[in-house]
């Protein structure tokens, strides 16, 4: 009776001692489940640290770029100053002298005085001769003129014969204009053409040099572009050339639209530059709208145009000035680019032929009529943008076709680890009860795959193994303590056993709140995926009106004489 009561004693104590065990690894597995979550927590927490961590380094490299070139644009200009200052001084007089003789306010003597000393503060420059001779011109000193002439073109020619055929023109000697622009021409190589022919288009277009003169300008640009087009590879070449041009006008996508499509897509680059290209026709249908649609202000008076067309001509750069001219462009790129040089650096690579010194009469027409660094009149982007009209249809066309064929027909949406393709959202009933299977499959399996764990599986049989060895080959007291062995193993097994219902609730509830949250997250990605597809299409419908604005620009319309053909240039 007191061994039977001494073993009472011992299953009671065994008994709390199992469950103790019990809770204890209820304790354990609950803190690992704990643990895991932590540990996933705290990786979601450190990848969203990194992300930020690059995203600051990002931004204050761009904001040290960006205030680095607001800098370096104060030194570029006053170097440009220091520099080349007494040019702008010669480029003032210029017009100055011309106003001052038409109304006789100015004495010879000033006029001569003040001309030398142009002449001597400007060693190099084409047209600090070209004032002297203009001094001389005005006092009828025909041998300093001749001499002075003779300078100016030997400093830079076809500046000069563009010069004087202003000057004549104004003087109202047409034979000596037509002569000097006969000569300028000449002067040309449509490959290597030098930046100020754009005034000469400026004075075409506005019929300053008179009809005889305009016969014969015409007849050149139309031999230039003849000859250009006969060069091996060259329409190909300038369908390239304009399709980069148009492509670089495509605006940036806001970065907070489309939140869904950018998280859950795969496809997400490919539309957002899909999307951009669209919204680039808009952009410039109302281009090219402007420039046909703006209204050209005609000079009062022939002696005015004359004048503004001599300002444009003295008010070129120089060779010596281009290339702070182009570390100027690039660095006010980089501050309206926030920094981002490699955004400021693709622009300055389309728009640096404006500050080229030479360039092929197909790339003048390209920079008068899309940069604004060309400073070209109205008038003259509007003759650029005709006559080139075949090469932009023929760019802006190849553009199209290459970024519609880039835009995905069908994309890939991963939601957690379920995932479905869609075209435009329509199929939302088909990929909602996709969804919803996949759930029922993983739920199902995951509930099935909820059992005893090996850990428990060892402990449980190890323990009842050596519980039964010991009642089998023990005295008396080691079959005792074998009997609280097999016990305890039987009822931690039991215990474990007893609670696999509980971890499947668990799991299915889990599991349950993902698939609610995974559908309603599939039904907003899908509504942004049928806006998205929506916008897409109203933007690319844009661009049957690019291409008609352009169709009907009519280059033998325009009559470079007046104003009111020019207005007609869209039938």
């Amino acid at each position: 009776m007191t061994d039977v009561a001494i073993l009472t004693r011992k299953l009671d104590v065994v008994n709390d001692n199992v469950r103790s065990v019990a809770q204890l690894v209820d304790h354990v597995d609950t803190r690992v489940q704990q643990l895991a979550r932590e540990q996933e927590l705290a990786k979601d927490q450190l990848d969203q640290l990194y992300r930020e961590f690059q995203e600051f380094v990002v931004a204050d490299a761009r904001q040290k770029e960006r205030q680095f070139a607001t800098t370096r644009i104060i030194e570029v200009r006053q170097e440009i100053e220091k520099k080349f200052g007494h040019y702008d001084e010669v480029r003032r007089h210029t017009t100055g002298i011309l106003q001052a003789t038409d109304i006789a306010l100015v004495s010879d003597e000033t006029l001569k005085s003040t001309t030398e000393e142009m002449m001597l503060s400007s060693p190099r420059y084409w047209l600090a001769p070209a004032l002297v001779a203009l001094s001389a011109w005005i006092r009828d000193d025909k041998v300093l003129a001749d001499k002075a002439l003779v300078e100016v073109v030997r400093r830079d020619e076809p500046k000069a014969a563009l010069f004087f055929s202003l000057l004549s023109r104004r003087a109202g000697r047409h034979e000596a204009c037509v002569r000097w622009l006969e000569r300028y021409f000449l002067l040309q190589d449509p490959r290597q053409m030098r930046r100020e022919v754009v005034v000469m288009l400026d004075a075409m277009i506005n019929g300053v040099f008179g009809p005889v003169a305009l016969g014969r300008c015409s007849g050149i640009l139309d031999e230039w572009v003849a000859k250009l087009e006969e060069e091996p590879e060259f329409i190909d070449q300038q369908r390239d050339h304009w399709a980069e041009v148009l492509r670089v006008r495509a605006p940036l996508a806001d970065p907070d639209e489309y939140p869904l499509l950018r998280e859950h897509c795969a496809e997400w680059s490919a539309l957002e530059a899909a999307l951009c290209g669209a919204r680039r026709n808009a952009v410039l249908r109302d281009y090219f709208t402007g420039i046909f649609q703006e209204e050209i202000s005609t000079p009062p008076t022939l002696e005015a145009a004359v004048d503004d067309l001599l300002t444009s001509l003295v008010s070129n750069f120089d060779a010596e000035e281009l290339p702070l001219r182009q570390e100027e462009l690039r660095l006010k790129l980089i501050v309206e680019a926030f920094g981002d040089t490699q955004t400021a650096d693709q622009r300055f690579n389309t728009e640096i032929d404006a500050l080229s010194l030479h360039k092929s009469f197909a790339a003048l027409l390209t920079s008068a009529a899309m940069h604004d660094e060309s400073d070209a009149t109205p008038a003259t982007r509007r003759y650029a943008v005709a006559r080139s009209k075949e090469w932009i249809l023929a760019g802006y066309q190849d553009l199209l076709v290459h970024e519609r064929g880039s835009i995905p027909p069908e994309v890939q949406i991963n939601i957690g680890t379920w995932s479905g393709s869609s075209i435009d959202g329509s199929n939302e009933e088909a990929l909602s009860a996709d969804l919803m299977a996949h759930y029922v499959r993983r739920i199902e399996a995951a509930v099935a795959a909820v059992g005893i764990t090996p850990l428990t599986w060892a402990l449980s049989v190890g323990g009842g193994a050596l519980g039964a060895w010991m009642i089998i080959g023990g005295g008396e007291s080691m079959k005792i303590f074998g009997l609280v062995v097999l016990m305890a193993a039987a009822g931690y097994f039991f215990f474990r056993y007893r609670d696999l219902d509980k971890v499947r609730t668990r799991v299915r509830q889990n599991l349950e709140w993902e698939r609610d949250s995974a559908a309603n997250i599939l039904k907003a990605t899908l509504a942004e995926l049928a806006d998205f597809r929506r916008e897409l299409a109203r933007e690319d419908a844009i661009a049957s009106q690019v291409e008609d604005i352009l169709e009907n620009v009519q280059p033998s319309n325009l009559v470079l004489g007046g104003a009111a053909p020019i207005r007609g240039v869209i039938s």
